[in-house]
């Protein structure tokens, strides 16, 4: 790959801009995107695992860590059982502490760091989050060795929020596709971006679970530690992942922290056509979108647990990893297939009733099977979010793109919060009487998503001419961007 451009003549490769040389190429962040998903998915795993683990040594006295389905309220008596529920209760206090000591500093910085990449460069967004997680792997991994108490977690949580976490590493991921792409293929690159981390992350959840069970519990740790390493080594060597905002701009107008703050304020400064509703529109379309998909999911393995489905840790991790896999198919290959005869908000709204019959299925399920049928229905429930990102980036200046995702992936972190809260608590407050009750909560909630894209389509519609006159005014303006042109270049460029 580093190689890729030895045969083309000096004199032509010293003409291309990073940018130029990162559009030839089919393959940009996508690695990035796959190694940093094991150390996102596996913190997230082990995680409540470990916590009960600890809770029941220090609280109870419990040792050999037994991760058993939630099925054994009839095999014992009043009192384990008021134990058990003391210790879940205290995990759960105990992860939303480390939530929200993460999520405080991460709001701010996420949208700090991915205002300054339209200046810095794209690659401080993704830099930044992967050294965060490393940092907080290391110390989850001292802690586990060495038996630290439980509060040192903190130390990696506030410094992983003060690196912009996930939010802001999907944000650069985004700005840098929209930076290399043209508006006509741009909807399915990101569609591809979301695929790999659903894809990707199904089955390190199915290895994760194995690893716990048949190896250790820090094995999965390791090796997210190694994968994110890699990840940096694959940004940081040159001729791998080229830099898409031109370093002459950057030495020539730099932003400061202040002025970063400012332009976040000019992105609804301004409302042409409109623009300003359509960027609040479409900004909380994806905020419901994300809050329904991560509540759901925040109980979906605690839910399966529970009777009448018994799942054990195995069981568990591969209706998890079935579900990520049929949602990652579904996005990029429903994609394809529904723009051959839908537009973009048409797309949008058979991704929420994707969504909508994958909650009404789950709450009448009661077996198994009819969980999976549920992942099924449900393939098509992010497809939304690629498209709705794509729309995003039309209405908005190409100095703005990192502004506007860093303001998304602040949203999304906001949505994971709130979504956090609601899940589990609808869920604890109703598993005795009607368990569930949190699918057909975030099935009503569905509505708002459905209804924001029947505004847009009344409001601001689209056809098939004004995407075309949009494709050609982008490949004009690519045509002409730096100044230079690509007579000359050899096609062996193109990865």
């Amino acid at each position: 790959m580093a190689n890729d451009e030895i045969d083309l003549p000096q004199r032509a490769v010293a003409g291309l801009s990073g940018r130029q040389r990162a559009q030839r190429r089919w393959v940009t962040v996508e690695p990035t995107v796959s190694l940093f998903t094991f150390g996102y998915v596996s913190i997230s795993i082990i995680q409540p695992f470990y916590l009960q683990r600890r809770l029941a040594e220090s609280l109870h006295n419990i040792t050999g860590g037994d991760e058993n389905s939630g099925c054994t309220g009839n095999e014992t008596d009043d009192d384990t059982q008021a134990i058990q529920d003391d210790i879940q209760s205290q995990t759960s206090l105990w992860m939303f502490y480390l939530f929200m000591s993460a999520s405080i500093p991460l709001m701010i910085s996420s949208v700090v760091l991915g205002t300054l990449s339209d200046e810095l460069g794209r690659k401080i967004c993704l830099v930044m989050p992967i050294v965060g997680y490393i940092i907080q792997e290391v110390v989850y991994l001292a802690t586990m060795h060495f038996k630290l108490p439980l509060p040192v977690l903190f130390v990696g949580s506030i410094l992983q929020g003060m690196s912009g976490g996930f939010g802001l590493f999907y944000a650069g991921c985004a700005s840098y596709i929209v930076d290399i792409t043209s508006e006509k293929n741009r909807t399915l690159r990101l569609a591809v971006i979301e695929m790999v981390f659903s894809l990707f992350g199904g089955f390190v959840q199915v290895g994760i679970g194995f690893m716990v069970d048949y190896v250790s519990i820090l094995a999965p740790f390791f090796l997210a530690l190694g994968a994110n390493i890699l990840c940096l080594l694959y940004i940081a060597i040159p001729g791998f992942l080229f830099e898409t905002v031109d370093p002459e701009n950057i030495a020539e107008d730099r932003k400061g922290l202040k002025e970063a703050g400012r332009s976040v304020v000019k992105l609804f400064k301004f409302n042409e056509n409109g623009r300003r509703w359509q960027m609040l529109l479409l900004n909380a379309f994806m905020f419901f979108i994300n809050l329904n998909i991560v509540g759901t999911s925040a109980i979906f393995i605690l839910y399966g647990a529970a009777s009448p489905f018994c799942w054990d840790a195995i069981s568990a991790s591969i209706a998890s990893a079935f579900r990520y896999i049929t949602v990652s198919v579904g996005m990029v290959g429903g994609t394809k297939l529904f723009e051959l005869c839908m537009g973009d908000h048409w797309i949008m709204q058979v991704s929420c009733l994707s969504l909508l019959a994958f909650n009404v299925v789950m709450g009448v399920s009661q077996t198994t099977w009819m969980i999976y049928l549920a992942s099924i229905l449900g393939a098509f429930e992010l497809m939304s979010v690629p498209i709705a990102r794509t729309l995003l980036s039309q209405i908005v200046e190409s100095t703005e793109i990192g502004a506007a995702f860093s303001l998304v992936g602040c949203l999304d972190n906001l949505a994971g919060f709130i979504a956090g809260i609601m899940g589990t608590g609808i869920y604890s407050a109703t598993v005795k009487s009607v368990p569930p009750a949190v699918f057909y909560v975030f099935a009503g909630l569905c509505v708002f998503p459905v209804g924001i894209v029947v505004v847009l389509q009344l409001f601001w519609p689209r056809n098939k001419n004004d995407e075309v006159s949009e494709e050609e005014h982008e490949e004009c303006k690519g045509s002409d961007m730096g100044g230079h042109t690509n007579e000359g270049i050899d096609e062996s460029d193109t990865i």
